[in-house]
């Protein structure tokens, strides 16, 4: 059976799954041409999707492309900081980092991770 959010699921890897779909459209729309980007929202969509359906490889996808998508936005954050950037651009940058962090979180939080092991196929 496929389905889109498994409810069953602990609210951790719900938001994980939740967070995923909607950083994976946005960030398809946004993508601007770059290759590396594309492949990492299209792998959060898929992980999303198979981690609904109870997949482990989906599950671990959707980790590693949400660590990365947290990563890629972090980066510059942290350069504008050391730098001296200006704090609007300190700010926008903090803004974005928001939802790949909070997907990160939540797909690798210990309630996430407990669950998969056991339920996961």
């Amino acid at each position: 059976m496929n389905q889109w959010l498994n409810r069953s699921h602990p609210q951790t890897l719900q938001a994980g799954v939740i967070l995923g779909y909607i950083s994976a459209v946005f960030g398809l729309l946004f993508v601007g041409g770059r290759l590396g980007l594309l492949v990492i929202y299209i792998g959060l969509f898929a992980g999303a999707f198979a981690t609904a359906n109870n997949k482990r490889w989906g599950y671990f996808l959707l980790a590693v492309c949400a660590c990365l998508a947290a990563a890629l936005e972090i980066l510059p954050l942290v350069d504008s900081l050391i730098s001296g950037a200006p704090l609007e651009r300190i700010l926008s940058l903090l803004n974005r980092t928001v939802f790949p962090t909070a997907l990160a979180v939540a797909v690798i939080h210990i309630q996430s991770r407990e669950y998969q092991k056991v339920w996961f196929e």
